[in-house]
């Protein structure tokens, strides 16, 4: 699955986070979510306009690589949210940031996130300070793991514009942001919409390159390949349909003898951590759109530790982990009365330690 940056933020940022921000701003909880909805297209169209030149992408380039960005810093988050210290060091690396991404474009763009959202303006500085460095983690992990470079990073972002178009982004915002609309954005990096219908628009790197639709010869055997192309297409139509239906009929045949399907996941944790990171969130959603709604079906839930450490800790992290991810789930949808905590044989996970660390979903 490719990396969408979005939905990693907003998966990242789930019910029981929004409520604590929510309760440390002094804001509502739809309040909070709202600015967040506005926070993360904001972050998004700042850093595709930075490294729409090489001199900005080789500046984010730097920044995302910076020794105070944490690859890791959506596993931490509940960590970091239940201590004060930690809050103001994050929202503290997360202004600086703003001014590397957004530079004295930050106060206006500050004040149409708190005009769209309906917060306070110092509250919505406070969520794009904090933020800045969940995305930027994010980018790190990306960058480390695939090994991509400035121009890689700059490819990265530009690849997220149908994710962005998707999402939207308020007018008052782009205005603030120098760019008018959402369009006028998207219309100056790759994969955005042609400028003129006789030209065909390929880029290398951050250089536009126009070319010229080459003029078209029709050689005289084109309608013989065009009749022989749909005898194929047609046959090949009639060859699909006949599997399809057979296909049909062994799934019904299936369905009547195993009845309903078991659906099953599961979440996996860095050592030490019991907090949902954005990946696990997104598994959780992808379950919890199969529960919830369904009373007559069960979630059980079991967690568990790999063979490192103490084992009397070792079972209250995985009790941990497992009441973690309960919580994403109710916060998702599910109702409490489905989920059952199923409690481990043997607290130790199989497989590896990376694979032990985790908390099994089953839907059934």
């Amino acid at each position: 699955m490719s990396f969408d940056i979005l939905e990693s933020f907003n998966a990242a940022l789930g019910g029981p986070v929004i409520r604590h921000l929510s309760s440390s701003l002094g804001e509502t909880e739809e309040g909070t979510r709202n600015a967040v909805r506005s926070v993360g297209p904001s972050m998004l169209a700042g850093l595709i306009q930075r490294v729409a030149t090489p001199a900005g992408a080789a500046e984010m380039f730097r920044a995302v690589n910076d020794d105070h960005i944490d690859s890791g810093i959506v596993g931490k988050l509940g960590s970091i949210f239940g201590n004060r210290g930690s809050m103001d060091s994050m929202r503290g690396l997360g202004e600086s940031l703003a001014g590397t991404v957004f530079g004295n474009r930050t106060g206006p763009l500050t004040s149409a996130i708190s005009q769209v959202a309906g917060v306070g303006p110092r509250s919505a500085m406070s969520l794009l300070a904090m933020g800045l460095p969940i995305v930027f983690g994010m980018l790190r992990k990306q960058v480390g793991s695939g090994g991509l470079d400035a121009s890689g990073l700059s490819s990265l972002l530009f690849s997220q514009r149908g994710s962005l178009e998707r999402v939207g982004l308020d007018d008052r915002i782009a205005g603030a942001l120098g760019v008018g609309s959402l369009s006028n954005l998207l219309s100056g990096i790759p994969g955005g919409p042609s400028r003129s219908s006789g030209t065909r628009e390929s880029f290398t790197g951050h250089e536009r390159v126009r070319a010229r639709p080459r003029e078209q010869h029709r050689p005289r055997w084109l309608p013989w390949a065009v009749a022989a192309g749909v005898a194929a297409l047609a046959l090949s139509l009639f060859m699909n349909r006949t599997d399809q239906r057979g296909a049909e009929r062994t799934a019904q045949t299936v369905n009547e003898r195993t009845g309903p399907a078991t659906e099953s996941t599961s979440v996996y944790f860095d050592s030490g951590e019991v907090t949902v990171d954005g990946e696990g969130r997104l598994r959780i959603a992808s379950v919890a759109a199969s529960a919830k709604g369904a009373n007559d079906r069960v979630v059980a839930i079991t967690g568990y530790t790999d063979s490192s450490g103490n084992p009397d800790q070792n079972v209250q992290i995985a009790k941990d982990r497992a009441v973690a991810v309960k919580d994403a789930l109710v916060a998702e949808g599910v109702t409490e009365s489905q989920i059952v905590m199923d409690p481990p044989a043997a607290v130790t996970g199989a497989g590896t330690n990376a694979e032990a660390r985790r908390v099994e979903i089953e839907v059934r």
